[in-house]
């Protein structure tokens, strides 16, 4: 059974729970969250001048890494454009839309942290 993308989860709590756990300090659980967005902001930006071949390894990384950090939403979009990077994908609405998945996560990440006393930002 297939589900539409709206369907999942942005942030997925248990991950940042796991995260939480077995990491002592929240400082770090926070720089593992900024570096996440930085390179997924990158990922995406790269988007716009790669090959078909380079796009392709580009979402499957950006798929990858977000499936890790628990922005699913933004994993499944990544996996979903991959599927049609390789023919006529519309780069600037891919890049759009994973934009928007990742502006969403990032508030999802930011109040998360928040509760620990830590924020996304440098």
């Amino acid at each position: 059974m297939s589900h539409s993308i709206e369907a999942v989860a942005v942030f997925e709590g248990s991950v940042f729970d796991d995260l939480v756990a077995s990491l002592v300090e929240p400082a770090t659980v926070a720089a593992l969250y900024r570096k996440f967005v930085g390179n997924a902001a990158l990922f995406i930006g790269e988007l716009a001048t790669q090959d078909a071949v380079a796009r392709v390894e580009t979402l499957h990384t950006l798929k990858g890494s977000a499936a890790m950090m628990g922005a699913s939403r933004l994993a499944a979009e990544a996996a979903a454009w991959e599927v049609g990077a390789q023919q006529s994908v519309q780069v600037e609405q891919a890049m759009t839309q994973l934009n928007a998945e990742l502006a969403k996560f990032r508030v999802a990440a930011a109040e998360r942290l928040r509760e620990l006393g830590v924020s996304l930002e440098p």
